[in-house]
């Protein structure tokens, strides 16, 4: 295989490594080794890091595709492949490189490998060009670019792991004039993402410095100092140990105390993230309008309390259609509006129709219910805090945890964080509550309290819950245009396909 045709495949070409020779000259550009040569130019190419990966996984495209798939939220438009995704009976993933909505797959893919692709040239200039970045003080900043771009990489392998079935382990120390890039399994692709998180660990831990925020920041409107990347990293461990599973059985087999231990040394507060300035920093789900998707009654119907979601669920798939839902929960009810909640809103409200989508795709599609809980992104024209960890996440990680080995006390006190903090609903306790309807409203608290966040929340815990619609992907193929690069035979998931949701690791609609 050509080392220049497998870079195109790996979307390495943002910026070349400065151990390869390349066939074609640009005379106006400087050479790989002069600009890698520059501490400035060396530091602002490691700032790129997090942001090409929001890029490609927070903004449209995979988010709202993989959200459908994840049936959290419900759509019948076919922006996006949701359509395709979402139908019942579920099929296979369309990887033909002249697939209509192959960006959903293959943004993230080449976002990625971006960021990947500039932490690698960074981390060559540091480890073996010498770069070191000096503050007009004196101070040596190196440590805050080295334990960054370990955050980067981390994160970085982690989401490709988490959704493709295989993905190209790609750091500083490959030689691109020597390497065969192989597609490593996605479990192989993990070890690699936590030990780049450990290393970003140690590395803040050994060191005190802050990631620049602001306007300008590495991470708009984020300054972290050494401890909060840490934490950054640690709750990113938490999350990816839980969710690589691919099946229950998977899940079950997760080393749970080391969840637990990196929860708890996680991040603690309500809402962590970047924030939106309005122009490259947004939300896709969160900014886009109620009318390109709308909350799925499987994620929210289990709080009804009309006997609407019931009736709803005996019906054959094909002849349901929208209802509206009582609930307790003031998350979507409120006493003096039972229209609107604090995060979840009836359309009907301002005058919306439940029938938004096309009724000849499925009326199974239509939800008279949107998420709000983030509407001031839209309302401020794409600004405020956007949401990619949650102290609500590691807390159901925790009643997971709990309700594995046994302990429903536990569990139930967890659960309730959320249930009762921000529901307001009554309390679970072990004489109301068996083991298996603790589980149930696990699932219900993780639907209500994680949509619009980290995009993959609910496909990862899904699958590995067997909650999944069988027939639902799960996990991705490498995207077919990059495997006719690699020249490899295409494949694809879903459907009747390996890598799929099937009995009894999955639900029937």
């Amino acid at each position: 295989m050509n080392k220049f045709k497998m870079l195109a495949v790996l979307a390495l070409l943002a910026v070349v490594p400065a151990c390869m020779e390349m066939d074609l000259e640009n005379p106006n550009a400087p050479n790989a080794e002069e600009a890698l040569a520059n501490p400035g130019d060396v530091e602002a190419l490691l700032a790129t890091g997090f942001y090409r990966i929001w890029n490609g996984t927070q903004k449209t495209g995979m988010p709202f595709m993989i959200s459908v798939a994840a049936n959290e939220q419900s759509s019948s438009w076919g922006n996006f492949g949701m359509q395709d995704v979402g139908t019942v009976p579920r099929t296979a993933w369309d990887n033909s490189p002249t697939y209509g909505y192959r960006g959903s797959i293959t943004s993230p893919w080449s976002n990625i490998y971006q960021s990947l692709s500039n932490m690698a040239d960074g981390m060559f200039a540091i480890d073996v060009a010498d770069v070191r970045f000096i503050s007009s003080s004196g101070e040596d900043n190196t440590p805050r670019a080295r334990a960054y771009a370990r955050l980067s990489q981390g994160l970085g392998h982690g989401l490709l792991a988490l959704m493709y079935d295989q993905a190209i382990i790609f750091d500083e120390t490959i030689d691109l004039a020597t390497a065969e890039l192989t597609p490593r399994p996605y479990n192989e692709v993990m070890d690699a993402a936590l030990a780049y998180l450990d290393d970003a660990i140690a590395i803040a831990g050994a060191n005190t410095f802050t990631i620049p925020g602001g306007e300008d920041g590495w991470i708009h409107g984020r300054s972290l100092t050494n401890q909060e990347l840490a934490q950054w990293a640690h709750s990113l461990k938490a999350r990816f140990l839980a969710n690589v599973a691919r099946t229950p059985d998977d899940r079950a087999a997760v080393d749970w105390n080391q969840v637990l231990f990196h929860v708890e040394r996680g991040v603690q507060a309500e809402v962590d993230g970047p924030e939106g300035d309005g122009n490259i920093w947004w939300s896709g789900l969160a900014w886009y309008p109620n009318n390109w998707r709308r909350m799925a009654y499987d994620a929210i119907g289990m709080s009804d309390t009309s006997g609407g979601y019931a009736a709803w669920k005996a019906q054959p798939w094909a002849d349901r259609n929208a209802f509206a839902m009582e609930t307790p929960d003031r998350r979507i009810a409120s006493p003096d509006n039972p229209l609107r909640g604090s995060y979840i809103e009836d359309v009907r409200n301002f005058g919306g129709s439940c029938s938004v989508f096309p009724n000849d795709r499925g009326t199974y599609f239509q939800s008279c219910y949107h998420y709000v809980r983030y509407e001031y992104h839209q309302d401020t024209g794409a600004r405020g805090q956007l949401p990619y960890f949650h102290k609500t996440e590691g807390d159901l990680l925790r009643a997971e945890a709990a309700l594995r080995r046994g302990d429903l006390s536990a569990a139930l006190g967890y659960i309730n964080l959320s249930r009762v903090g921000h529901g307001e609903m009554q309390p679970l306790t072990t004489s109301n509550t068996t083991m298996d309807q603790a589980w149930d409203w696990l699932h219900y608290e993780f639907s209500v309290e994680m949509p619009f966040s980290f995009s993959m929340a609910s496909f990862t815990a899904n699958r590995g819950w067997g909650r999944l619609v069988c027939g639902t992907p799960h996990h991705f193929p490498v995207p077919g245009g990059e495997l006719e690069q690699l020249e490899l035979p295409n494949y694809t998931t879903g459907g009747s396909n390996p890598g799929t949701a099937v009995q009894p690791g999955c639900r029937e609609m």
